[in-house]
């Protein structure tokens, strides 16, 4: 199934990213976890465009244990909906060029699959993966640095593993992601971290950290699979982070493109 948390902002480019994804991929169900801004206008479109959209409120999975908002709710369904089947995660701002046949794969197989943040990134055991966060501590404060140079202090660390991937496209097997462990995970980096657990990262961190240490997790091939400031001729799928969006006319040209796809129908 491809899953997305949507906002109202979102609604368009989710279409985007959805259609085009579903147009190579062909997934066997399609849930949207809403944001409250997501009002019953944009349901409408939504349903008029997915008419099989299965929609999931934000709302309804909010756990004490996790920080609130930042795409938490988003991880936590994801941990109720992979029980069901595997899960692949992509944000409103990816589309989808090609047959992402890495990703079918994947799928068939029941692994979890991470996208890498940059070429060269690799799982790797807490320990090496904290050194590399207390280097990035000397140049930045960002949670996420934070955290990772702290990996070391969870509880039975070393059953971990972590990639500094991006969780705007990331897959997780069927029973890949628990919500009691993650709830556990969760716990003990509020420990570590305090009121900082609820800044904008973590739930990054977390998805790294989770999908990583699935059995036979694998990293997608880049370029192949990419965020957009590193597309390649071969790219198949493209994630355009942030300003990735506003920095060329790339983004719009594609999606004019896509949209000529979508109606002739191949």
């Amino acid at each position: 199934m491809a899953l997305t948390m949507v906002h109202h902002r979102d609604v368009l480019p989710y279409l985007l990213a959805i259609k085009t994804f579903a147009h190579h991929a062909d997934p066997e169900r399609i849930v949207l976890v809403a944001d409250p801004s997501l009002d019953e206008s944009d349901r409408a479109i939504l349903r008029r465009h997915v008419p099989a959209i299965e929609i999931l409120e934000a709302a309804d999975h909010r756990r004490a244990e996790l920080p609130v908002g930042g795409t938490w709710e988003r991880l936590s369904a994801i941990a109720r909906v992979s029980q069901e089947g595997p899960v692949v995660q992509l944000d409103a701002d990816t589309v989808t060029f090609e047959h992402p046949h890495d990703v079918v794969q994947a799928i068939a197989e029941n692994r979890s699959f991470v996208i890498r943040s940059e070429a060269g990134v690799e799982i790797q055991p807490l320990d090496a993966a904290a050194a590399v966060g207390q280097r990035l501590l000397q140049q930045s404060n960002h949670i996420q640095a934070c955290s990772e140079a702290r990996l070391t202090e969870l509880p039975d660390w070393q059953q971990y593993r972590y990639v500094r991937g991006c969780s705007g496209f990331t897959g997780f097997g069927r029973g890949a992601l628990d919500a009691e462990r993650l709830a556990e995970v969760s716990r003990h980096m509020r420990t570590i971290h305090g009121a900082r657990w609820d800044d904008w990262g973590t739930e990054q961190v977390t998805s790294n950290l989770m999908a990583a240490s699935a059995p036979g997790a694998i990293l997608l091939p880049h370029p192949l699979y990419c965020n957009a400031d590193s597309m390649a001729a071969s790219t198949v799928l493209a994630h355009y982070i942030g300003y990735a969006r506003h920095v060329s006319r790339d983004y719009e040209r594609r999606a004019v493109q896509a949209v000529h796809m979508l109606k002739r129908g191949y």
